[in-house]
């Protein structure tokens, strides 16, 4: 494994790591020693003890809420794939309601063409019972 020095709260360390791993290495280094900058003011006042001591409080803050935003993220996933399960059920009634619809109108056709060749019928039989009465009436 590869070795590299960097300063960490003004300490040269020098850590062994990963190839994968370097830029993480970095980039907390780099958030822990802003993090010392951030509490300079307090530096010759109380000890780096206490400086480290609150640097990691609020580190430890920080995960915290990454862990609560996680477990909502989690809650959402969760609600997310019970509303398209939900989808997926209301979807599959449409479609059946949608297959009801089509039978229905095709029926309502098919009773529409009876009713138009009754009608038909209907007027043929009136026309000739008129022509009947006429022949009666003559």
């Amino acid at each position: 494994m590869p070795d590299i020095e960097v300063n960490v709260f003004n300490q040269k360390l020098k850590l062994s790591y990963h190839a994968e791993e370097k830029t993480r290495i970095l980039k907390a280094v780099e958030v822990l020693n802003n993090n010392w900058n951030k509490f300079s003011h307090l530096h010759g006042k109380v000890s780096d003890l206490k400086i480290a001591t609150l640097i990691s409080l609020e580190l430890q803050d920080s995960i915290e809420n990454i862990n609560m935003l996680k477990d909502k993220i989690k809650a959402k996933e969760a609600d997310n794939v019970l509303l398209n399960k939900q989808i997926d059920f209301k979807r599959k009634e449409f479609e059946e309601t949608n297959k009801i619809i089509k039978r229905l109108e095709s029926e309502l056709n098919t009773k529409n063409e009876e009713l138009s060749k009754f009608e038909n019928i209907l007027d043929e039989l009136l026309s000739e019972l008129l022509e009947i009465k006429n022949n009666i009436v003559k």
